[in-house]
């Protein structure tokens, strides 16, 4: 897998990602204010919204913030390649070192509803650490 970090609002990608994250089966896990997002994104110095590319296709992307060491962090897959791996991939390499990310440990917040993410992200060592209302929060701790 192969990723690039958005760093200016002018990127060619962000129209396309925009609509991705529009879409019904995303926006409903996935919201975005379309207005301010991605000026937010590019102008935080704590904020990193990286493209993955698998075989030189955009398969997805995963926005990371960091505040005092912990990794806050989501993960987009395009629908097309959902339930290929593709995110066990980014978090992986997440979790390996691979992506410029300095943190002691991952946070994650997951709709209750959303079984696949769930699985993933249990799959991957993070540990449910507490519920409100329909979001489960789950840690992982960096080794």
């Amino acid at each position: 897998m192969r990723y690039k970090r958005i760093f200016s609002i002018d990127d060619p990608d962000i129209p396309y990602l925009t609509m991705i994250l529009k879409l019904p089966e995303v926006a409903r896990f996935i919201s975005i204010d379309e207005k301010n997002y991605w000026h937010y994104v590019t102008s935080n110095e704590n904020v990193f919204y990286f493209k993955a590319y698998e075989q030189g296709r955009l398969v997805g992307a995963t926005h990371c913030e960091i505040v005092d060491h912990i990794l806050y962090m989501d993960i987009m897959i395009i629908p097309a390649y959902q339930r290929k791996g593709f995110g066990e991939m980014i978090l992986q390499d997440i979790q390996n070192g691979k992506l410029p990310l300095a943190y002691d440990q991952i946070e994650v917040s997951i709709e209750d509803t959303n079984v696949a993410s769930i699985k993933l992200f249990e799959k991957m060592n993070f540990h449910c650490i507490s519920k409100e209302e329909e979001l489960l929060n789950y840690r992982y701790l960096k080794i």
